[in-house]
């Protein structure tokens, strides 16, 4: 009977032609889906949602004829069609993508680049279209079967460029960044107690320069919406006595005397410079406005306070030293314990500075540094706060930590910590834990005074039976309620940061990690009791661990 069946394209409908007469068989869904793909209407798109009705509708008819209800006659029936490729684009969320679907064409016309453009632009996606992803994925559907779905990613938004925040720079040879690169000898060593030429700036000398910010490049979506950069921030150049705003240039700092340029934090300073060959009881104790040099030894119980950077090129013996800028001892640092009251200095030998500590080693040394502590080779029984220590040189310290206590706040990093003696080696990496805590006990008092308060009106509340007076202690009670709310939401959002802050807080031992450390991460505390390879100690969570330390 399939000889019988024919198919006739109409008007790109496929109509099935079935003659009924006595002899025709009834069909199954099966019967006329074989018929369909073993005529020249194939490839196009059949319509398998209608197969039952068709079967339905035809077996009736052909009962009919059979019974002779009715004459022998063609049962015609649209059972598919011929379809062109469907391209369809959709946006994703943040509009960011475009992302172009093509369903293969069902014995119709293939797509081009032509229908793509349009249906883009019907979608608004007028930004970003990249032809050779369009193209690509066109040559893909031409030789797909029919109905096959292709789709890929064919716009793109682009994202907005951040301004760069204003930053400063220095225009001369600092002279703290000369003395860490020591001059370097015929025979390839260096001499490190060589601090070759002091040189100073002179007056109308360009000597700082702020580097202004940047507003940043908008983005913008597939849809060619904008989307607005982020500028930078901007920062003040300031001046100090030593300094003024070169009147050619505003972002330039010139000198304003001679003397010897340092930076403390983001401003320039020109200090005057005193220098001598060593300091002894002949020269007397030294407080200078501005920046010291000794090119050699400090000698025993001898003092220098200055506003400035302090540099000594030689060995500093049982002295104090106090500064605002950057302390730089060449060689090393040696003290003796005290036998001070609790809380009092432990050693007679002082190294402090409002910035940074630079030494090549110290023993019995009381070092208290507002930012780093960096110690070339060893430190030993001394107590030092700061924000955070290295000892050794390199990207990997190999110098040793011996005894004492380490009072600090982010990081310890040194090749050897503690000693094969089991020595005590006290490290409690809460200085900046304290603040936060003392800042939350502030406003954890607050509330404590201000819910006293709320009792008492709500007590008096319980007694009063005025309208008037009860809305006016209601109100009262608002206000309260209001105030505590506030100062609790401090209190929880400095717990936040300081849990935060807490989990990047480390110390690295790169070598070897020794018996007899004591450890304090905030409210926990660690004693290592066996030594151990390369180790670092972090805060997990509420858990103080030593784990093992892969670079």
């Amino acid at each position: 009977m399939s000889n019988e069946v024919s198919f006739i394209n109409n008007d790109n409908t496929i109509d099935m032609v079935v003659p009924c007469h006595a002899l025709t068989e009834l069909v199954d869904e099966k019967i006329i889906a074989d018929w369909f793909a073993t005529s020249d209407f194939s490839d196009c798109y059949l319509h398998k949602e209608r197969l039952t009705e068709c079967v339905e509708e035809l077996n009736l008819l052909i009962e009919k004829v059979q019974d002779e209800v009715e004459e022998p006659q063609d049962f015609t029936f649209a059972i598919a069609q011929i379809r062109d490729a469907n391209v369809s684009v959709s946006i994703s969320r943040d509009k960011m993508t475009a992302k172009l679907t093509v369903e293969a064409p069902w014995q119709g016309q293939h797509a081009n680049v032509d229908l793509v453009i349009e249906e883009c632009k019907k979608a608004g996606v007028v930004f970003g279209v990249k032809r050779s992803k369009v193209e690509g994925v066109l040559d893909r559907s031409f030789s797909g079967e029919p109905g096959e779905v292709f789709e890929e990613v064919v716009a793109f938004g682009k994202q907005p460029k951040n301004g760069k925040n204003a930053y400063f720079k220095p225009l001369v040879e600092l002279f703290s960044d000369k003395i860490r690169k020591p001059n370097e000898l015929e025979d390839g060593k260096v001499d490190l107690k060589d601090l070759g030429t002091i040189e100073t700036v002179k007056p109308g000398e360009k000597i700082y320069q702020k580097i202004p910010f940047t507003f940043g490049i908008n983005g913008y979506n597939v849809l060619g919406e904008t989307i607005k950069a982020a500028p930078g921030k901007d920062a003040k150049l300031e001046t100090s006595s030593g300094t003024i705003i070169d009147p050619d240039d505003k972002n330039v700092l010139l000198a304003k005397r001679e003397g010897l340029a340092r930076i403390i934090e983001s401003r320039m300073e020109v200090d005057d410079v005193y220098t001598l060959m060593e300091l002894t009881p002949k020269q007397g104790h030294i407080k200078f406005n501005g920046s010291v040099v000794i090119l050699g030894d400090v000698l025993p119980e001898m003092k220098i306070v200055a506003t400035g950077d302090v540099l000594i090129g030689g060995f500093v013996e049982s002295a104090s030293i106090r500064c605002k800028g950057e302390l730089t001892v060449l060689s090393g640092v040696s003290g003796k314990p005290l036998d001070e009251p609790e809380g009092k200095r432990k050693n007679n030998c002082l190294l402090e500075s409002s910035y940074r500590v630079n030494i090549s080693f110290a023993n019995h040394v009381d070092i208290f540094a507002k930012r780093d502590v960096f110690v070339h080779r060893q430190i030993s029984h001394c107590n030092v706060t700061a924000a955070s220590m290295v000892v050794g040189k390199g990207p990997v310290p190999r110098g040793k930590v011996i005894g004492g206590s380490y009072f600090l706040s982010k990081s310890l990093e040194a090749g050897y910590i503690g000693a094969p003696s089991d020595t005590d080696t006290n490290i409690s990496m809460n200085r900046t834990y304290e603040v936060f805590k003392e800042k939350e006990q502030h406003f954890w008092s607050i509330v404590e005074g201000l819910q006293e308060k709320l009792d008492s009106w709500n007590a008096k509340l319980a007694t009063v039976h005025q309208e008037e007076k009860q809305a006016a202690i209601k109100f009262e009670i608002m206000q309260l309620e209001q105030q505590i709310a506030k100062n609790n939401s401090y209190r929880k959002s400095l717990a936040k940061r300081r849990r935060e802050y807490m989990s990047g807080v480390y110390v690295r031992a790169y070598n070897t990690i020794y018996g007899g450390l004591q450890f304090v991460f905030g409210s926990k505390g660690l004693v290592n009791e066996a030594e151990k390879g390369p180790s670092v100690v972090i805060l997990d969570e509420y858990t103080l661990k030593v784990e093992p330390y892969v670079g």
